[in-house]
C-alpha cells in the first residue's frame, strides 16, 4: 500500500515538474519574442518617428491657404541637391511609412528633403457640398469619413475635382523651387500613391518643371473609369513612357489594387528605354518590413548617383 502511495506521489511530482519546465520554456520564448518586438519597434522609432524641430518647419501660401512645408538640410560633405516629397493625399507634410522614412534619412545621402502637405480628400466630394463650394481650398470640402460609402458622381464633376487638386499641387511645387534655391544642384521628385498619379499627369502636360529624376511609389489615379473616354488623359503607363527623363518606379506588394494591376503595363510601356532612363522594382514597403524601406533608399541613392556622376 505504501509502495502504491509513493508511486502516486512520484507521478504527481513528475507531472508538476514537467508543467513547471514547460511554463519556464514558454516564458522564455515569450520574453524573446517580446524583446525582439521591442527591438524592432525601437529601430523603427529611431529612424522614422524622430520629432520634427521648429527649424524644419516653413510655410507657403497657395490659393489664400497656408500649407506646411518641412525642410531638412543635407548632412555631411555630400551636397547633391534637393528632393521634393509628395505623399498620399491623406497624410501630412511629415508623411507616413516610406515617405516619412525617406524624408528623415535621405539628407544623410547628400540631398536636402523638402516635403509638402498633399491636397486632402482627393476625389471624395461630399453630397452636401454645392457646386460653387467645390473649388474652395483648405476647407476639406472634398473629404468623406472612412465609413461613408463612396458617392456616385458625373464625369464632369470628377474632372473638376481632379483639376482643382492638380492645380494646388502644381502651385505648391512651383513655390518649393524658391525654397530649394538654398540647396543648389540636381532636383528629384518623389511622389506616392494618388499624388504620384497627379504628378505624372502634370509632368506629362508640361505644367511642372522637369526634375532630373522622378521616383514614383505605387502610382494610381482613382475612379479613372468614371471619366468619359473622350475626356480621359493617357494612362499612367503611357504617360510614363512619353516622359523624357529618368524614372524610378517602385511598387509595393501592399499598394493600391489599381497600382498593382498596372505594374506590368508600366514596365512593358517603358521596356524600350535604357536602364538609366527607367527602372522598376517590386518591394515590400509596409510597416512590418523596414528592410524594404532600406532597399528603396538604396535604389534611389544608386539611381541618383549615376545621375550626378559620382
Amino acid at each position: 500500500m505504501k509502495l502504491i502511495r509513493r508511486a502516486h506521489y512520484l507521478t504527481i511530482f513528475c507531472s508538476s515538474l514537467l508543467a513547471l519546465t514547460s511554463l519556464f520554456s514558454f516564458n522564455a520564448l515569450s520574453n524573446n519574442l517580446f524583446n525582439s518586438t521591442l527591438l524592432s519597434a525601437s529601430l523603427l522609432s529611431d529612424s522614422v518617428f524622430i520629432p520634427i524641430s521648429d527649424a524644419e518647419k516653413q510655410q507657403i501660401t497657395v490659393q489664400d491657404q497656408t500649407i506646411e512645408v518641412l525642410v531638412k538640410p543635407w548632412q555631411g560633405k555630400k551636397q547633391h541637391g534637393a528632393v521634393f516629397l509628395v505623399g498620399p493625399t491623406d497624410t501630412h507634410a511629415s508623411g507616413r511609412g516610406i515617405i516619412r522614412y525617406l524624408r528623415q534619412l535621405i539628407p544623410s545621402k547628400g540631398w536636402a528633403s523638402i516635403s509638402i502637405k498633399p491636397t486632402e480628400g482627393l476625389y471624395r466630394p461630399n453630397f452636401a457640398t454645392s457646386a460653387d463650394q467645390v473649388t474652395k481650398a483648405g476647407e476639406k470640402q472634398l473629404e468623406l469619413n472612412a465609413y461613408q460609402i463612396t458617392p456616385k458622381y458625373s464625369s464632369s464633376q470628377l474632372l473638376e475635382l481632379r483639376n482643382f487638386q492638380q492645380n494646388v499641387i502644381n502651385e505648391c511645387l512651383a513655390q518649393l523651387e524658391a525654397i530649394g534655391e538654398q540647396f543648389p544642384g540636381k532636383r528629384i521628385i518623389i511622389a506616392a500613391d494618388d499624388s504620384a498619379g497627379m504628378v505624372i499627369n502634370l509632368l506629362h502636360q508640361d505644367k511642372l518643371q522637369q526634375p532630373d529624376l522622378l521616383v514614383v511609389i505605387n502610382p494610381y489615379r482613382e475612379f479613372e473609369q468614371l471619366i468619359d473616354e473622350q475626356s480621359r488623359d493617357l494612362s499612367i503607363p503611357l504617360q510614363l513612357a512619353e516622359l523624357d527623363f529618368p524614372i524610378l518606379d517602385l511598387q509595393s506588394e501592399n499598394g493600391n489594387i489599381e497600382s498593382i494591376a498596372e505594374t506590368p503595363a508600366r514596365k512593358q510601356s517603358n521596356q524600350m528605354k535604357t536602364s538609366h532612363r527607367y527602372r522598376q522594382y517590386l518591394l515590400q514597403l509596409d510597416l512590418n518590413n523596414q528592410g524594404g524601406w532600406d532597399e528603396a533608399l538604396e535604389h534611389i541613392e544608386g539611381f541618383a548617383r549615376k545621375m550626378v556622376g559620382r
